[in-house]
């Protein structure tokens, strides 16, 4: 009985998503950028460029400043919602929307572009839903038995905190594969994060 009202939950929850606007196409001139962080003005979520939101890996030292550039050279971008999540803070129960977000303008990308540039790892790249799907792989193996309890009790204090896909699966595949190929053409060319300088910084962080 559970599940089936928590499934009805996630339903009523993407129906609301629809049926008040929110997925009306936004303009990235609408958002305000720290680094990988965006807001809107009298919206509550958080958008984010990067897949794991506050969760940065290796990067550029000026991704803010390409993100900006980026921005100033395409004022007809729009931003394209990719998947979102809930959570809620233990202490004060309250529960944020953080969207991972594409910036789009034509046929340009500051997804792609960025990663192209060497500012991001294709890693960076990847939504909350891959994310979460290679922890719970993660948390199968029997010694990381603790952890998963611990994870478990912690998704069962908050079933409201989900993370969501807003886009097909194929369309999200189609995406993946031409960031996998802007990092392929970035680590040929030593660009960004694969410099020689970043060397020891990819070791330490385990990229191959």
């Amino acid at each position: 009985m559970r599940k089936s009202g928590f499934v009805l939950l996630a339903v009523l929850a993407a129906a609301t998503y629809v049926c008040n606007g929110q997925d009306d196409s936004i303009a990235a001139n609408d958002l305000t950028f720290r680094e990988t962080l965006a807001s809107r003005a009298g919206d509550a979520r958080l958008y984010f460029v990067v897949g794991n939101g506050w969760l940065l890996g290796i990067r550029s030292k000026n991704s803010g400043q390409f993100i900006t550039d980026w921005l100033a050279a395409h004022p007809s971008a729009t931003v394209i919602p990719i998947s979102r999540s809930f959570d809620t803070n233990t202490r004060t129960k309250q529960t944020t929307e953080s969207v991972y977000i594409w910036i789009e303008d034509g046929g340009r990308s500051l997804n792609v572009d960025s990663v192209r540039a060497g500012i991001f790892p294709a890693s960076e790249m990847r939504d909350m839903v891959d994310t979460r799907k290679g922890v719970d792989e993660l948390l199968k193996d029997p010694k990381m038995a603790s952890a998963k309890a611990e994870a478990d009790k912690e998704r069962a204090e908050a079933p409201q905190d989900r993370v969501e896909r807003l886009i097909t699966e194929d369309d999200y595949i189609v995406r993946m594969r031409r960031i996998d190929e802007a990092e392929a053409l970035a680590r040929k060319e030593k660009l960004g994060v694969w410099s020689d300088a970043k060397e020891e910084e990819r070791q330490a962080q385990g990229y191959p």
